[in-house]
């Protein structure tokens, strides 16, 4: 050991920890404010005996987590709303919900980084060498012993007073303490185990480095060969195990998988014996509840479109109809699935529908169980029902003038779903202006759109088709227009000129 330097202290060794606790009571009440206590296990209370007071290390950690919250906020903000703004089916390109991932992570990273590496600055640490650990007697402070260290640094420090307090307050030794010229940076043997191991760690990114760029035909190295290199038959794949050579095999005839349970046919397709069915299959109790359950899983599913009321003016076709009016989208409307054209079509052809789509629709057998298909057909009929009781009499519909029994009818045979009345061209012309308009064929002959037309049009579809509309397109909700229902269609065209 090298020559003794300045005093670092005086340490007080305690056979009980009672007898510390009133000692680190008396300390307090001297004045001291560098010393500590050294118990070989936690003794409850002894903070308060010190006077310690309430660390700040909270707040610190607080302050960086609040940190973390908001740069996690604006890392997702800027990277989705600013940097690469991604538009996905007229989504927000940022929302709260869907970036709290990301930001409680950031949170708990600052905090935790924060609260390990405050605690080492305020401890001082790392520390390799401590004058205590020069004392023989203080190594018995994590077996046996209980101990008091007087800080030389401190104002109120004289060494006899110290040591008569100390003895005073129940020491069995109170022994002196020196600095000593041992360095205080890290031990050259710890700097050389460190320089090694950052040696070690530059072969992996040398050897990146040098394959960047090369080619090989040699696989790449497995560390676990049984987990990245299983047998096993993958879609699509070839194998001389079979006869064909396809990994992919065929369900064998006859069999069911576990999960899987006989199910009639109508219940799952629609059909019986090739035909649509005209009811609900045996299998389908219509209840109120599952009426209930049939009108949640087409508000689901349905209601974005057809809207909830069945009549066509769900949000999606609000919002595409918004588009199409600014020139920047085609749109086909939806169906207004309470007309008679659908209410005449039978439970099976509407469950076909459902599950296969129809036109610009798409199929919901993945997505919707055949159970919840009949479920909305249920609903769907009430919705029918509902239109058929609000439905005006014949006498009322011959009240009423002749413009409005058109306005009546537009609907009812669906021709709102291809013509608009606001100059917006959805599947047909918008029909507001059309009427004695000039138009060409596709024959190329020009002519006048008059009423004569317009009954020849729905009449016959194909008679005189327009330029670059397509064949056989036009379908009537129902049975053919009567020359009164044509009449009346022409007067209600006419005010929207």
């Amino acid at each position: 050991m090298t020559a003794d330097k300045e005093l670092y202290g005086v340490v007080a060794e305690f056979t009980d920890v009672t007898t510390l606790y009133r000692a680190a009571e008396k300390v307090r009440d001297a004045g001291y404010k560098k010393w500590d206590c050294h118990t070989p296990f936690p003794v409850h209370g002894l903070d308060d005996a010190m006077g310690i007071r309430f660390t700040r290390l909270p707040w610190v950690v607080l302050i960086m987590g609040i940190t973390g919250l908001l740069s996690g906020m604006y890392l997702q903000y800027w990277t989705n709303a600013v940097d690469y703004a991604f538009d996905i089916s007229g989504k927000p390109v940022w929302s709260l919900p869907a970036n709290i991932p990301v930001i409680f992570e950031v949170t708990v990273l600052f905090s935790a980084f924060t609260a390990f590496f405050a605690m080492w600055i305020a401890n001082r640490l790392p520390r390799w060498y401590h004058p205590l650990f020069r004392s023989d007697r203080f190594a018995r402070a994590t077996d046996d012993r209980f101990f008091i260290a007087l800080h030389a640094k401190d104002k109120k420090f004289d060494l006899a007073a110290a040591t008569a307090l100390l003895k005073g307050a129940g020491a069995g030794e109170v022994e002196e303490v020196y600095e000593a010229n041992e360095p205080s940076g890290m031990p050259s043997v710890i700097k050389g185990n460190l320089w090694v191991v950052a040696c070690l760690m530059l072969i992996p990114p040398a050897m990146v480095y040098a394959s960047y760029g090369s080619t090989t035909t040699q696989p790449r190295v497995h560390l676990i060969p049984d987990m990245d290199k299983q047998d096993r038959f993958r879609a699509q794949g070839e194998t001389e195990l079979f006869e064909d050579g396809r990994m992919t095999r065929d369900q064998v005839a006859g069999t069911i998988g576990q999960d899987q349970r006989f199910i009639h046919a109508s219940l799952e397709t629609g059909k019986e014996n090739g035909e649509f069915v005209t009811s609900f299959p045996t299998q389908i109790e219509v209840t109120e509840a599952f009426i209930d359950r049939g009108q949640e899983r087409f508000e689901i599913y349905c209601g974005i479109c057809h809207g909830e009321d069945g009549k066509g003016s769900g949000v999606i076709h609000e919002r595409a109809m918004e588009l199409a009016n600014l020139g920047q989208a085609t749109w086909v409307p939806p169906t207004n699935v309470t007309v008679s054209l659908i209410a005449n079509q039978t439970d099976g052809m509407l469950f076909e529908t459902i599950s296969e789509g129809r036109r610009t629709m798409p199929g919901y057998a993945a997505q919707i169980p055949a159970e919840d298909r009949w479920a909305i057909i249920a609903y769907l009929r009430v919705l029918q029902e509902v239109e058929v009781m609000n439905a005006l009499s014949p006498e009322e519909m011959a009240a009423l003038g002749a413009a409005s029994r058109g306005e009546i009818l537009f609907t009812q045979k669906i021709c709102v779903g291809c013509h608009s009345l606001n100059g917006v061209a959805l599947v047909g012309p918008p029909l507001n202006g059309f009427l004695d308009s000039e138009i060409k064929l596709d024959t190329g002959e020009t002519i006048v759109a008059d009423a004569d037309y317009f009954k020849e049009s729905i009449l016959d579809p194909a008679a005189k088709i327009r330029e670059g509309a397509l064949k056989g397109l036009m379908v009537l909700a129902g049975d053919p227009l009567t020359d009164e229902e044509i009449s009346d269609l022409l007067e209600y065209i006419k005010t929207q000129n």
